[in-house]
């Protein structure tokens, strides 16, 4: 196993928590500038605009330390960063413990029934703090010792072994919960994963519960994780889960020491436990009988094996159904269907951050996704209106962060929520015919969703969120500016408004179900319209047909109702009813509201430099592959702005001894990269009575420019780069006398083009794709030499659905007057050993098809998911310049995949292939034409 190698590995085992793809190396321009807040328990650093955020997490920091309740896990602390990010229109967060970090994205979420509509950066600061409680207290024996070989990797991959990934964000969940009157705990969309199963009476095993699946709708560890959480709690008391963690960490019982722990403690064998789990939960929800749906039309029929989501569905002139498609096997894709119950397949929707629409008299106003083409944290939303009519699209806006955008009834105007980089959001208003937009003010500084369009267009109406926490119905009056709160605020989550006439549809949680109600702006008349026990979303009223139009959660995807107004049954309500706790007792939620009086950190904002800690040590990674055995050291700084790559190496063969370094800035347009090695000792045998001794010396220095140019319906990348290298051989000992010390110098540039569209989760491949490489290497001394390689790439469907068939073709050239002066990396046709000419061209077709889905385990350690198979071609023809003569080499054959997770987390895909040479015999090759080899695939292309 090589250095790289073993890299892989060591980095293959940081799991769940420390998302390394979410990490975004120099994301922001040098021009933004970030200030901090330095604590004795945390360091808040944030860019301007964002201060009383700063001082908030801060403060909530602080009172989460000092609170008992919430320290269950122990009372060890360890100071932690955290970052703010604002300038992407992404709603999420991370706790990294390599290096020791987190970052909040403080783009709100919008959607309010997924996370709740507290302020967003006190509910990130609810749930990220959990983790830095977990990482904090989770450093025991096993993860020290770890920590003591392979630094902060060590410790997460100990921890992420002992500890599953369920009991991390579970944990997480019921932190938010419990301290505060909402977070996900009380949201009954949060439930519906389980109790769709249950409805469906479906009862999958606890490993397809850990993995997921390519066919079934499977709930995410999120959703198990708070129900094994919250129940231990329950039934066992506030310290069981600080008693089995510290067990697991501890590696009592070796092998399975989280199962072993949990049943040392409860008295129950581990998958009892889980059972038990799930039986209390089915009886506390006491869900209806699926009977419920009878007096319902269903729209769309289930598909066998699969899931499919029928999302934002319109009623049209005709009677047809507009509705966004997309699901396991198809990416999203408006369709239309037909009162016969066809469909239609009309236009697929461009990326966007998420699925939302409107409709009006044949025009889809959505939400695209946009990104700077060099800064990675700097994305848009912009917006783009679609005639269906004529099936034409226009784009309204440029580098902006609008969303949920509604189209007027005269088609004239389009309203959406602006979301700033300071947190605040306001009204928009955009002319179609070009004449500009209005920003409406918003004094009391709400955050708008969902805004809607009165009937005569005179009005906007909004489920807007207060500095509390709260929600309402706010009507804004588009000519005095005036704002009317339609009913008092409380603590109710409100989504998917809706106007139809004098009547507003949403939806809202009562009493642990997410209800549809219709709301009469004339007569504030509030009725509950339906009940069904999974939910009741994206509703629409046809004023035509006098017909709503919703969907509900199920396993097999959200799934399309309709029923006549006259039909459906109406209960008035007083109000909409405020959040509940859910399912448990007062003394399991016995905590404190602490956002009840969220208060300011005290403490002094300095500027956080960009040049504040470039030396970040956090990991390192010994090595031994025979007969090079060393260790790396692996830096980076707290903004990700720079990372470095320090090592020794000791080769066993000829003695000598190497360290060396690698860095790349990335905070400017270009990301600087240097690089040096110094070998001291190397040697060689010239001939039975004298050795050759000499010195090393490498160096380089470039620049890489990446650039992403996603948007529409496909990501694009476009990364160049060029570097200059020198590399010196200084001979010591008796060669000093007899050899002239030599040095090669050379450039090395490259180019690297991947596009490729949409992806769904069945789908080996996108269904497009193309990829471009070229790289030159050329010598800048007296004898040139000089190396050229460039790639091609395609990938387009198959036959059937989820088959995929990918072209490549490969060219190398390189010059001939000092033999092999580089490396190269030539993909030489299956199955032969590799040659290295000066003139190589390669041609290979492949066919990737699905063959099963068997989902099932061994011992918790490998789950297998799917089962795939690739069919192929390979031609590759070398020639030599001194003859002139030609060799074709090709090979036939297939590859078995299989897509595994290993101990319920981590995916991993391994195969085998058979290659049938077809020129051993024609250029007289000593080599079996039956080769077979284990193939590892790391990457897509």
């Amino acid at each position: 196993m090589n250095r790289k190698s073993f890299s892989t590995t060591i980095v293959f085992f940081v799991l769940s928590i420390c998302q390394l793809n979410a990490q975004r190396f120099g994301g922001n321009p040098s021009s933004l500038k970030f200030y901090q807040l330095n604590t004795d328990t945390v360091r808040i650093i944030f860019p301007k605009g964002l201060e009383k955020q700063a001082r908030e997490a801060a403060w909530l920091s602080h009172q989460l330390v000092r609170d008992s309740f919430s320290s269950s896990l122990g009372n060890k602390l360890r100071k932690f960063n955290v970052v703010l990010q604002n300038q992407t229109t992404t709603s999420n967060a991370y706790v990294g413990p390599a290096p020791w970090r987190s970052e909040f994205y403080m783009m709100p979420d919008l959607t309010n029934l997924g996370s709740g509509a507290v302020p967003w950066h006190q509910y990130l600061s609810l749930h990220e703090f959990r983790h830095i409680e977990q990482f904090s207290n989770f450093n025991r024996t096993i993860p020290k010792i770890a920590g003591f070989f392979f630094g902060q990797e060590g410790q997460a991959v100990a921890m992420n072994l002992a500890v599953p990934d369920w009991f991390w964000e579970g944990d997480a969940v019921w932190q938010e919960t419990v301290n505060s009157r909402q977070g996900r705990g009380r949201l009954p969309s949060f439930f519906n994963s389980y109790r769709s199963l249950w409805l469906a009476d479906k009862n999958y095993s606890y490993q397809k519960l850990r993995n997921g699946s390519y066919r079934h709708f499977v709930p995410n560890h999120y959703d198990l994780g708070y129900l094994l959480v919250s129940y231990g709690r329950e039934k066992y008391g506030n310290d069981l889960w600080t008693k089995v963690n510290n067990d697991a960490l501890d590696f009592k019982g070796l092998f399975y020491p989280y199962q072993k722990a949990v049943k040392r403690h409860t008295g129950v064998a581990y998958k009892q436990f889980v059972n038990d789990a799930f039986a209390w939960y089915k009886n506390e929800m006491k869900t209806k009988e699926t009977s419920v749906f009878q007096s319902l039309q269903s729209i769309n029929k289930p598909v066998k094996n699969s899931v499919v989501n029928y999302d934002y569905p319109f009623i049209t002139d005709d009677g047809s159904v507009l509705v966004l498609k997309s699901g396991y096997r198809q990416i999203p894709r408006w369709v239309r269907i037909h009162t016969n119950g066809e469909e239609e397949k009309l236009r697929v929707k461009d990326i966007a951050e998420d699925s939302y629409y409107s409709y009006r008299d044949g025009r889809v106003v959505y939400t695209a996704f946009n990104t700077d083409a060099r800064w990675g944290w700097k994305t848009y939303s912009v917006l783009k209106v679609w005639d269906t009519r004529v099936n034409e699209v226009k784009k309204i806006s440029s580098k902006t962060r609008l969303f949920q955008p509604d189209i007027s009834p005269d088609a004239t105007t389009v309203v959406a929520v602006n979301a700033g980089t300071d947190q605040q959001t306001n009204l928009r208003l955009i002319q179609l015919n070009d004449s500009g937009a209005v920003d409406l003010p918003n004094p009391n500084q709400y955050v708008y969703t969902y805004p809607r369009f009165s009937a005569d267009a005179s009005s906007v109406i909004s489920a807007v969120r207060n500095a509390e926490g709260k929600m309402t119905l706010l009507q804004t009056d588009l000519s005095s500016k005036q704002e009317e709160v339609l009913f008092p605020f409380s603590n109710a989550i409100l989504s998917y408004v809706q106007v139809a006439g004098d009547t507003v549809l949403f939806t809202s949680s009562q009493k642990g179900t997410d209800v549809l109600y219709l709301y009469d702006v004339k007569s504030k008349q509030l009725l509950r319209a339906a009940d069904l026990p999974n939910g009741n979303y994206q509703a629409s009223l046809d004023t035509k047909s006098q017909t709503i139009i919703w969907n509900t959660f199920t396993v097999d995807g959200n799934m399309l109702l309709k029923q006549k107004l006259s039909e459906t049954k109406l209960v008035e309500e007083k109000s909409v009813a405020p959040l509940s706790d859910l399912y448990f007792s007062a003394k399991t939620f016995a905590a404190t509201d602490l956002l009840k009086n969220v208060q300011s950190q005290p403490g002094e904002v300095q500027r956080y430099r960009s040049g504040k800690g470039l030396l970040n040590i956090h990991s390192w990674r010994p090595f031994a592959q025979d007969p090079d055995y060393g260790i790396t050291f692996y830096s980076q700084n707290i903004l990700n702005t720079f990372i470095g790559e320090y090592g020794y190496t000791y080769n066993r063969n000829e003695g000598y001894n190497q360290v060396s370094a690698d860095l790349v800035y990335g905070g400017w347009y270009p990301q600087l990269s240097v690089g040096a090695s110094q070998t001291w000792n190397r040697n060689f045998a010239l001939n039975e009575d004298t050795t050759i001794t000499f010195n090393q010396t490498n160096l380089n220095a470039g620049f890489s420019i990446p650039l992403n140019f996603t948007g529409g319906m496909t990501y694009k990348n476009l990364t160049l780069s060029a570097s200059y290298n020198t590399e010196r051989f200084n001979f010591t000992g008796i060669a000093k006398n007899i050899l002239k010390d030599q040095q090669f110098n050379y450039i090395n540039t490259g180019l690297s083009w991947v596009t490729q569209s949409q992806q769904a989760r069945q789908q080996i491949f996108p269904k497009w794709a193309n990829v471009i490489s070229l790289r030159y290497r050329r010598t800048t001394d007296g004898q040139l030499g000089n190396q050229l390689q460039g790639n091609i790439g395609f990938y387009v469907p198959g036959l059937f659905r989820n088959h995929s068939v990918a072209f490549f073709a490969t060219g190398f050239v390189r010059d001939t007057l000092r033999g092999s002066v580089f490396s190269n990396n030539f993909p030489f046709a299956r199955g032969y050993a590799a040659y290295n000419y000066p003139r190589m061209w390669r041609f290979s077709t492949n066919y990737h098809f699905p063959i099963a889905y068997p989902e099932f385990g061994i011992g918790q350690m490998i789950y297998i998911m799917r089962v795939r198979a690739n069919l192929f071609y390979d031609y590759t023809a070398v020639k030599s310049l001194r003859t002139g003569n030609v060799f074709p080499f090709e090979s036939i054959g297939g590859e078995l995949f299989f897509d595994t997770r290993l101990w319920n987390v981590q995916p991993f895909s391994f195969g085998v292939r058979y290659s049938y040479l077809l020129s051993v015999d024609d250029l007289g090759l000593n080599r079996n034409p039956h080769q077979f080899e284990l193939v590892l695939p790391l990457d897509l292309f």
